[in-house]
């Protein structure tokens, strides 16, 4: 059999997790992007759901364990920093994980591959075999199959659909590495605003703020009513290295064509900050490359892609957005009750968590 030709567009974790499982598969990859490093490193979040089976399929599951942050238990508060709820820290085979620790993980299993530094496509037409790519400096290539992985605001997606989907509720995101120890994770979970911190492996705790509104706002302005966080806390996220990130809830009517998916936030941005977003773009990649690999069809293999991860997106989405009171939006992880140890019990208040710079924490998170 020939070797079919695939064009993967973003070189974010669900373009490399296309590229790992297609290139499994015997397919050719160009992959399509900008490579340099982005100063967003991302939250660690436990790696669960539809990508944790599928990355021990694709064998980078030990590697993913080996580059886990601190596991610990999150402890949930409200606006003034009580805590009322407790998410219980993962199991050891559960790793914890930011965006960037995953796609180190993935460029290191898929090697060598050829990088178009193209980061956009101008044009694509389809005919009755594959797509004819025109990129923006005039340049054109044809392909067995284009997948689209560019992100929320997906050069493909609308190349290929034009204006069928619909941008709902921006959310501006801003993430720091600060040099503050904590001794627990925080997480604070309000109808407009998230605050979240985890220690980081190797000292030192990673933050994000998210937000709906003004993307210009600095980080103080928009959180310093909170005074659990405390203005030193804040000084050091505004007058610190951050990436800020604005991002949008995309609702594409459709993922695919006869030669053409859409993977990741292309297809299925949640917007708000989601725990699952890495997981579900490794498990969306596998079950892609599965479906190819089931039928001899393209366009056939396509369409039962897409009917297999719509239920399971919006199952994530619905456990992400679920709305449980006027004010606090209660996470979906699993919850306890508080248990007798200070931490847990609601004895300690999220200030006094989150430790200053050069103190030692309570606990060691392992």
């Amino acid at each position: 059999m020939p070797t079919r030709r695939a064009l993967v567009v973003g070189t974010g974790i669900a373009g490399l997790a296309t590229t790992l499982r297609l290139r499994r598969s015997d397919w050719e990859i160009v992959l399509a992007g900008r490579t340099a490093g982005s100063r967003d490193q991302g939250f660690p979040h436990a790696f669960r759901g539809v990508g944790y089976n599928a990355a021990a399929r694709l064998g980078l599951l030990q590697a993913l364990v080996e580059h886990s942050q601190p596991r610990c238990d999150t402890l949930v508060v409200d606006a003034t920093g009580a805590p009322f709820a407790l998410c219980p820290k993962p199991s050891g085979v559960t790793p914890v994980l930011r965006r960037a620790d995953v796609a180190t993980v993935l460029r290191e299993a898929i090697g060598d591959v050829e990088v178009c530094e193209q980061a956009e496509v101008l044009s694509l037409v389809e005919d009755d075999c594959g797509v004819t790519v025109t990129f923006p400096d005039g340049d054109e290539d044809w392909f067995d199959l284009v997948v689209g992985a560019d992100g929320d605001d997906s050069a493909v997606r609308c190349a290929a659909f034009g204006e069928d989907h619909e941008h709902r509720q921006v959310t501006v995101s801003v993430s720091s590495r600060l040099k503050t120890t904590t001794n627990a994770a925080v997480w604070m979970e309000l109808a407009e605003r998230t605050v979240r911190v985890h220690p980081l492996r190797g000292g030192g705790s990673a933050a994000l703020f998210a937000w709906r509104g003004d993307v210009s706002l600095p980080v103080q302005e928009v959180f310093g009513d909170l005074a659990w966080l405390g203005p030193e806390f804040l000084s050091q996220v505004d007058g610190g290295p951050t990436a800020r990130r604005t991002s949008f809830q995309v609702h594409a009517h459709r993922w695919v064509s006869k030669q053409i998916a859409l993977v990741g936030d292309a297809a299925w941005c949640a917007g708000r900050p989601c725990d699952e977003d890495a997981s579900l773009a490794i498990g969306g990649a596998e079950l892609l490359g599965d479906a190819l690999d089931i039928f001899t069809d393209t366009a056939e293999a396509l369409a039962w892609w897409e009917q297999q991860m719509r239920p399971v997106v919006r199952h994530v989405r619905r456990q992400n957005t679920a709305l449980r009171g006027p004010d606090v939006i209660y996470p979906p992880s699993s919850l306890r009750p508080f248990e007798t140890h200070a931490v847990h019990s609601g004895q300690l208040s999220a200030a006094q968590v989150v430790a200053r710079p050069g103190e030692q924490p309570l606990e060691d998170c392992p």
